[in-house]
């Protein structure tokens, strides 16, 4: 048996990529024959994966092959003409009203993907959302057998020593920490005037941006712009990509991970604050509540002078620190590699035990756009 995993884009540092790479690792534990293919695929992960049309060379009826899906591209024309036993894994797709006026390119790529996803429900025997959120979402678009497996998380990753040059760095400062691209439906804007607010309480009060705003430069200028006229523009850091050796660096040094973001199927930085100790301050939107599971802090407003005390609090009140991130660790046990690879192992024990209805097509019905 061979299980292979093929997807648009392999990046250093992504959730999906590092999902998929540990995805792999457990594969081959578990004895199958298992590689990854990409349309695109970054310089450093050159070894790790194959392009995406080489694939052909080993489909086979009897193969099970899952397609990580989160936007519109090639490779999903190219999945629906194999003959493979193809699960759907659904990380969902950002609306595209975020786009508008940011990146026309990105735009029509999201609205392509929605328009895949579709018409993909009778192509793939089974779909599974990385939440809850994920598997509704397919559902509600036709998808007749769904599960839940969340993202598979490398504990490993993060067994790196502090950098001691980031902490003399920002020494003496409060640090409010966001991890992720910059992008409209993460509203960043919305982090800038809680800083805002946060100042007047503690003058040292400063925000960490951590990742790439690549295709969002126009979003991330204006960001600069909001900055300036709230007054806090040197009290931002935005560090672009960094090396995956001192991402825990930043979570150990800040206060708390903030994110008000309005659009997640998963989000992988939840379970990274709850691994290594950093309390979360959270919006209640998408998958975040579900991810959450009832840890950190959630606000179904963004009242941003409150939000702004609550961080106030968790800075300065070590009592409620500590019950936040204790319950933290606690949820991060549903996430555990052992509990999720038993979920991921259910999921392709299903799709096995379930013959195929009829015989196996020449090729299925291609999707065009």
């Amino acid at each position: 048996m061979q299980v292979h995993q093929i997807l648009p884009n392999l990046s250093e540092g992504d959730a999906i990529g590092n999902h998929v790479l540990a995805l792999r690792e457990l594969l081959r534990q578990w004895g199958y024959r298992s590689e990854i293919y990409a349309q695109h695929i970054h310089s450093r992960l050159k070894t790790e994966a194959h392009f995406y049309t080489h694939y052909r060379r080993v489909s086979a009826p009897e193969n099970v092959l899952l397609y990580h899906f989160s936007i519109g591209s090639e490779v999903t024309s190219f999945v629906t003409s194999l003959q493979d036993r193809t699960i759907l894994v659904y990380h969902n797709i950002t609306p595209e009203h975020y786009f508008l006026g940011v990146n026309a390119r990105v735009r029509d790529r999201c609205r392509r993907g929605r328009w895949e996803l579709m018409r993909l429900s009778g192509q793939v025997e089974l779909a599974v959302g990385v939440s809850e959120f994920n598997r509704q979402e397919l559902s509600e678009m036709g998808f007749q057998r769904t599960g839940v497996v969340p993202v598979l998380l490398d504990l490993s990753r993060y067994d790196h020593p502090t950098n001691s040059d980031l902490l003399r760095a920002h020494g003496g400062k409060t640090c409010l920490l966001h991890v992720g691209r910059i992008a409209p439906n993460k509203r960043i804007e919305d982090l800038l005037k809680i800083l805002a607010f946060f100042r007047r309480l503690d003058p040292r009060a400063h925000l960490l941006l951590v990742g790439t705003d690549i295709d969002m430069e126009a979003y991330s200028t204006a960001l600069g712009h909001l900055a300036r006229r709230l007054g806090v523009a040197d009290a931002v850091t935005a560090t672009g990509p960094v090396r995956t050796e001192d991402l825990p660096t930043y979570y150990r040094l800040a206060a708390c991970y903030v994110t008000m973001s309005e659009h997640e199927g998963f989000c992988v930085p939840l379970l990274e604050a709850m691994h290594l100790g950093c309390p979360i301050v959270a919006y209640a939107a998408a998958a975040v509540p579900e991810t959450l599971g009832g840890a950190g802090v959630l606000f179904k407003e963004k009242d941003h002078p409150v939000i702004a005390e609550v961080i106030h609090h968790l800075a300065t009140a070590r009592d409620f620190r500590d019950a936040v991130v204790r319950d933290q660790r606690e949820r991060l046990r549903a996430f555990s590699p052992e509990v999720v690879g038993a979920q991921f192992k259910a999921a392709l024990a299903d799709l096995l035990a379930v013959p195929r209805e009829g015989p196996v097509p020449a090729t299925r019905r291609m999707i065009s756009r």
